[in-house]
């Protein structure tokens, strides 16, 4: 006879597994083709538009494309709310660039090459990989993109290009972003539409669409202070934690020491008590 608990346990497992699932939601394309195609909020004369309605990044120069890539953004849709895994819209800039130098398909941990390699659509596999493009939001709605790593990267998942499919970032071909990496510099605006890149072009066209003015450098120096900042209080709070166990763990030695002598000391008490 089959044990009750043992057809409980997988049961109980597949709900736990569907709560996790269902913490974020996964939107599609709906909310990214939803309502009509809307002109864009800001338009640079030189940078990047990363246009959400048709999943396409294009490098502007002089108010013109010269050159575009189908990209993938978030799948659980547009917001800037840390914790939803949701691509933000906005102003940003380049912050930093990572990889250079690094073979295709080269796998990055926090910024950080591991050392591993993987091919394209490698099987249960979804790492940032070849090339990192940070970016930091330049206006208030978005100003924490930077703590998000919300990057523009390579990923492995090529089958998913052309479709939001990310966890917030903008991902892309290995060989698209080993071709985008030279053409982007530190302190870049990029801007993040919901329109189509049709429309975008169409507004950049338009010269009486007033173009996005915006002191880039200054910005991306500002989030490389806050990040410096954050990293020295996460210093600090590892260091005063580490000084806490160090207490506790010289508490507790001190404890058993005291135990071990009043026990010598009971001991030596109750034998002199025999021998009287």
């Amino acid at each position: 006879m089959i044990k009750p608990t043992r057809l409980l346990l997988p049961l109980l497992l597949a709900v736990a597994s569907l709560q996790v699932a269902c913490k974020h939601r996964a939107t599609g394309v709906s909310e990214y083709t939803a309502g009509p195609d809307a002109p864009p909020r800001a338009v640079i004369k030189d940078g990047v538009a990363i246009t959400l309605r048709d999943q396409k990044l294009t490098v502007i120069q002089n108010g013109k494309k010269v050159k575009d890539y189908d990209i993938s953004t978030s799948k659980f849709g547009i917001g800037a709310t840390h914790g939803s895994c949701r691509t933000p819209t906005g102003v940003h800039a380049v912050s930093q660039k990572v990889g250079e130098g690094q073979p295709k398909g080269m796998v990055f941990k926090g910024c950080r090459p591991t050392g591993e390699v993987v091919g394209v659509n490698a099987p249960g596999r979804d790492p940032i990989v070849t090339r990192v493009i940070q970016l930091t939001g330049l206006e208030n709605s978005n100003s924490n993109s930077h703590s998000r790593r919300i990057y523009i990267h390579g990923t492995p998942e090529e089958r998913t290009i052309g479709s939001p499919a990310s966890y917030g970032c903008i991902r892309m071909r290995s060989s698209d972003v080993l071709d985008l990496f030279p053409r982007v510099h530190r302190g870049m605006p990029v801007v993040i539409e919901r329109c189509s890149q049709d429309m975008y072009l169409r507004s950049e066209d338009n010269r009486a669409f007033p173009r996005f003015k915006i002191n880039a450098d200054a910005a991306v120096a500002s989030a490389n202070r806050k990040e410096a900042a954050g990293s020295r209080k996460s210093y600090k709070r590892r260091a005063s934690l580490r000084s806490s166990r160090k207490a506790v763990a010289q508490k507790k030695s001190l404890k058993k020491k005291l135990r071990r002598t009043t026990r010598r000391k009971s001991s030596t008490s109750r034998g002199r008590q025999r021998r009287s």
